[in-house]
């Protein structure tokens, strides 16, 4: 049965004695968003994760996985990992895939298959203390899939990691979800969040400040204001300029949107080489961490 939201969330609440850490949330999840909670440490992401998952109990408010009040059923649709990956140390990685499926009463089965996508069905009989931080998480992402969950949750998935591990777990995550998992992860990372999020939500001091769309709101591609009065051809010649996007028409020229990493100097020089002569050129590109602040800002 197709379900409209994997999760929806009316006015959640979580308060410590006087301090609000979460404060009348309200968000929806579609099946398939890879869905960034962002926030600094303390905004209360983890407590939102917490209470969604059945750890800690909400002082009000409500929310339902897959249309139906959250219970046993649907946690056993949900994979998660809320901490460091916890493992025997002295124990291979499929030992320990093993005592995960006895103690959630699975088989087998997908032990082999789990390791593949994660990248250790290679080091699969090295015991787990000799793994980098980044094969531990990669471990406990494998722990989580056992079940074939429809949803995965990460809790800080990259947190402590090198860049290696970082590349190597935003892989992952791109790859999981292009299997149709949904998948919900917080992070403090605005970058993390760009690259691997189809969708997010802003939380500070408890409070969703901003959702939406990655591409929509966080636009990390460059946009350029060329005027010439030669316009047919510099209309005609930007369409293959590598990089080019899309344009429009305004008043004596084109505003320009290019991939990331363009410049006006090289589009400039390119301009020149296929002679078109211009009197204008405006760079307005915002970067991730302006168009961030500006959220912020928004919601003082």
């Amino acid at each position: 049965m197709t379900v409209s939201n994997v999760l929806s969330i009316q006015k959640l609440h979580k308060n410590y004695g006087k301090l609000t850490a979460l404060n009348q949330l309200d968000l929806n999840i579609q099946p398939g968003q890879v869905f960034g909670l962002l926030g600094p440490n303390g905004s209360g992401k983890s407590t939102c994760l917490g209470m969604l998952l059945g750890v800690t109990n909400p002082s009000s408010g409500e929310f339902t996985w897959f249309d139906e009040p959250a219970g046993t059923n649907s946690r056993k649709r949900i994979g998660a990992i809320l901490e460091k990956p916890n493992f025997y140390e002295n124990y291979n990685a499929v030992r320990n895939l093993k005592i995960v499926c006895k103690i959630k009463g699975l088989e087998y089965t997908r032990i082999e298959e789990e390791l593949k996508r994660v990248g250790l069905y290679e080091r699969r009989n090295d015991s787990f203390k000799t793994y980098s931080l980044g094969m531990k998480q990669r471990l406990a992402i494998a722990s989580a899939l056992l079940a074939d969950p429809e949803v995965l949750i990460l809790d800080e998935p990259t947190n402590g990691l090198d860049p290696q591990g970082i590349s190597d777990i935003r892989e992952l995550i791109l790859k999981i979800s292009q299997s149709g998992k949904t998948i919900i992860l917080a992070s403090h990372l605005l970058d993390e969040v760009q690259k691997v999020c189809s969708h997010f939500g802003v939380l500070r001091k408890g409070n969703l400040i901003h959702h939406g769309a990655v591409g929509k709101d966080l636009d990390d591609s460059v946009h350029l204001e060329v005027g010439s009065e030669e316009l047919q051809r510099l209309e005609k010649s930007i369409l293959n300029f590598e990089g080019y996007i899309s344009h429009k028409a305004i008043k004596n020229g084109l505003a320009i949107k290019l991939t990331q990493g363009k410049t006006a100097s090289a589009l400039n020089k390119f301009l020149q080489g296929e002679g078109v002569l211009i009197n204008h050129l405006v760079t307005n590109k915002k970067t991730l961490e302006q168009q961030f602040l500006e959220i912020l800002e928004t919601n003082d």
